[in-house]
């Protein structure tokens, strides 16, 4: 956590200095989870004292469904220790449970390989996620293709 909060702040207070872009999209992997990354927005720096939200905001946290296979893996036993996707020693959580923690904390979701699914199984996918998250924006996608305004 301590790696990407200040490893965030440099990078993107040295974009913010050139004063070249409106927006920046910080993809983190696939794995993380949402909480931390959005904490480190009020990270502040001991050395210097800045803070992200000094030099951006926050505007979404986006999180990428695969609606080929969401509910094999809501529904997998694998431990994140398994897939070696563990946070850290002693990290004992499932792999269901960091998907629902991503699920719940979006602002988007972008359900993504529309292509590979039936009409039904894309509202059974689309059903669930309007359960998990109520307030979450749906979009859909294949191959992860959207204009990039929409997030």
């Amino acid at each position: 956590c301590c790696t990407l909060r200040e490893d965030l702040l440099t990078s993107l207070s040295s974009l913010a200095a050139e004063r070249r872009f409106d927006h920046v999209l910080v993809e983190s992997s696939g794995i993380s989870e949402p909480l931390p990354v959005a904490e480190t927005f009020t990270f502040k720096d001991q050395a210097t004292g800045v803070s992200l939200n000094d030099v951006a905001s926050l505007s979404s946290l986006v999180t990428v469904v695969d609606a080929a296979s969401i509910f094999e893996e809501l529904h997998t036993v694998d431990t994140l220790v398994d897939r070696g996707w563990q946070a850290g020693e002693g990290d004992e959580r499932t792999v269901a449970h960091l998907l629902c923690d991503q699920l719940e904390f979006a602002d988007v979701l972008v359900v993504n390989k529309v292509d590979l699914v039936s009409e039904a199984q894309l509202g059974a996918v689309e059903a669930l996620l309007k359960k998990v998250n109520p307030r979450a924006e749906q979009i859909r996608t294949d191959h992860s293709r959207l204009v990039p305004a929409r997030l």
